[in-house]
């Protein structure tokens, strides 16, 4: 079985790189026996691989026609360079968001997140998951740390189980001190186990992972996350501003 999910895992790679070389958006690819004779693989496995792929939004198949690869115009463009909840972005670029599954529970503070909010490591905090779905396609999954008490008073992030509440918005409401910047930081991954789960992809699929660090007034940092997301689904835009014009002559 091992060896079988290992063959299929490398089917799979080389298929991805294959129409990422050599295929354009909305182009038909070959038919199952010309790709298992350029892929050295039987037609099965490729029939599996495409399966997959079809499950990731990289194809479209449609019976009697063929596999097309999927229209990179219909991922969502979601920008990452305000302070702006994730439902409104998506919903600002006419899509439909839905929260498709959420958790709040206390856990053991990370070190890296333990760094940032100023506490020792494995200190009781705040965990926050949640999964958003765009038009009902799994898109985002978000893990956010924050301390059990800010400034005194006690956080209670149950209402985040909501897609009606962000966590600017509750941080806001809960501390006093809205979120006045965020710092995010992007890495390239392939998906693991836990990705697999979340996000409905295949083992080694690859993704984008967003460590964000959320502070309010005085740089005192409100909380900690990690958002993973499929790349076949949303598309990240970064905005970056200029200096601003000068100012017109007088008179």
């Amino acid at each position: 079985m091992a060896r079988r999910e290992t063959a299929l895992q490398a089917a799979h790679g080389r298929l991805r790189q294959l129409i990422g070389s050599e295929f354009r958006s909305g182009e038909k690819l070959p038919n199952e026996r010309d790709l298992a004779d350029r892929l050295e693989v039987s037609r099965a496995t490729v029939r599996e691989v495409l399966g997959q792929l079809a499950a990731e939004g990289v194809v479209t198949r449609t019976w009697g026609i063929g596999t097309f690869v999927h229209d990179d115009a219909e991922r969502v463009p979601v920008s990452i360079g305000d302070v702006t909840a994730l439902r409104d972005r998506i919903t600002a670029t006419g899509h439909r968001p839905t929260l498709q599954d959420a958790s709040v529970s206390r856990a053991k503070c990370p070190a890296d997140c333990a760094r940032v909010l100023g506490l020792e490591p494995d200190s009781p905090v705040w965990r926050v998951d949640r999964l958003f779905a765009v038009d009902g396609v799994p898109a985002a999954w978000i893990r956010d740390h924050l301390p059990l008490r800010f400034d005194g008073r006690d956080l209670d992030p149950s209402g985040l189980l909501s897609i009606d509440l962000d966590m600017f918005e509750f941080l806001a409401s809960a501390t006093g001190m809205p979120v006045r910047r965020a710092e995010i930081e992007l890495t390239a991954v392939l998906a693991d186990d836990e990705a697999t789960g979340r996000l409905g992809v295949a083992i080694g699929h690859p993704l984008v992972t967003a460590t964000q660090v959320g502070y309010g007034t005085g740089g005192a940092a409100l909380f900690h996350g990690h958002i993973t997301v499929r790349t076949d689904v949303l598309t990240l835009r970064i905005s970056r501003g200029g200096a601003p014009e000068p100012a017109p002559p007088a008179g």
